[in-house]
């Protein structure tokens, strides 16, 4: 019998149902492994279990929250599918087969919970593109910040599904706490974001502290990205153990740390596009020049920081440059890799109680390569 999970429950002996009309005898899924193909067979669906659930019986509505969820679940608009973590860390924890159809439905919760957040970030920033280049949703549907109405709805869309799939699985209770804490660290990394707290401006810049920067790096990053889906997987494999759990998000914090980090870097010197500096965001250059600066260089950052004219913005990264935050990033990036790499080597090995040294070093590889392929074995067109 087939792992995959399907939306219809069938009576023992029945006949198969036909598969959803979108993938049958689809060659573009061929490409695909196993493990992608059933995660992305399951799209379908999805979309129509949440439609009809949480769209209900008004006319229109369920029509209306299919588009929701085909738009903000795109690849084109979501990017990497860091759902598939889920699928894929179960398999990598030697997690029973039979059960991997479950690993596929929290996948598609972790991308769930990520498309909620993308379109509260939008809304909240009213941007016109995503950040893969797509029309954001408030604009493209003209709804505005009524549009963060859709961001709930897609929440919900998280707890049914885990109901109706998991409710009678060991793992639901655990499961639904991570799925809680999600939700929490979404609220959590706006609540941390200046651009949308001023109030939380202090003298001096003395706001962007590295503790509200790992904060801020953790509730939008690490925690939707990385531990959420390892835990999700973790629980689903029957490894409830808090020791074990905490070893785990130590590691995928550091991992999810340094990526931030790196990003931080490439936005600032090597494609600029995203603005971070104009932007006024806690970003790890601002958090180093804050605590190197001189006194004439704080009042310069000061004054120029989260300015959107082009002298202000050559004027902080000139700073950058006479600190060597250009040359000290790199290395605190590579001495950081090595610890993380020495933490997972020091890791117990794969038993009842323990994680999978593999696990993390194909997570550390999908992080740090441009061409290792743990999660997606190619793209979706």
């Amino acid at each position: 019998a087939s792992n995959r999970c399907s939306l219809y429950s069938q009576p023992e002996g029945a006949a198969k149902p036909a598969e959803p009309i979108t993938v049958k005898n689809n060659l573009k899924f061929s490409r695909y492994d196993p493990l992608e193909r059933d995660f992305r067979h399951f799209y379908p669906d999805l979309i129509h279990l949440l439609s009809q659930e949480v769209g209900g019986s008004t006319p229109g509505l369920s029509n209306q929250f299919t588009k929701v969820l085909t738009h903000n679940l795109s690849e084109a608009v979501i990017g990497k599918r860091y759902g598939l973590m889920v699928p894929r860390s179960y398999k990598e924890l030697g997690g029973d087969s039979s059960l991997s159809g479950l690993a596929t439905v929290l996948g598609w919760a972790v991308e769930l919970t990520r498309a909620s957040a993308n379109i509260t970030a939008e809304v909240s920033q009213d941007r016109k593109m995503s950040r893969n280049g797509q029309p954001t949703w408030h604009r493209k549907s003209r709804l505005g910040p009524a549009a963060v109405n859709h961001a709930q709805m897609i929440n919900c869309s998280v707890l049914t599904l885990l109901q109706k799939y998991l409710q009678h699985h060991d793992s639901y209770s655990y499961c639904l706490q991570e799925v809680i804490e999600a939700f929490s660290h979404q609220t959590k990394g706006f609540c941390l974001d200046l651009s949308f707290n001023p109030e939380q401006q202090e003298p001096l810049l003395q706001s962007y502290n590295i503790a509200r920067y790992k904060s801020i790096v953790y509730s939008t990053r690490t925690f939707p990205s990385l531990v959420f889906p390892v835990s999700l997987a973790l629980h689903l494999a029957g490894i409830h153990q808090e020791t074990v759990h905490t070893q785990a998000r130590r590691i995928l914090s550091d991992i999810g740390l340094f990526s931030q980090v790196q990003q931080d870097y490439d936005n600032c010197f090597t494609d600029p596009k995203e603005g971070d500096i104009a932007k006024g965001r806690v970003t790890w250059l601002i958090v180093l020049a804050r605590q190197r600066a001189s006194q004439s260089q704080m009042q310069e950052l000061v004054d120029c920081y989260g300015r959107q004219e082009e002298e202000c913005v050559q004027r902080v990264k000139q700073i950058y440059y006479e600190l060597k935050i250009n040359k000290n990033v790199p290395m605190y990036i590579e001495e950081k890799i090595g610890d993380i790499e020495r933490s997972i080597q020091q890791m117990a090995k794969v038993d009842k109680q323990g994680l999978s040294q593999s696990l993390f070093f194909k997570i550390l590889g999908e992080v740090t390569s441009d061409t290792y392929t743990f999660l997606q074995t190619s793209s979706w067109d």
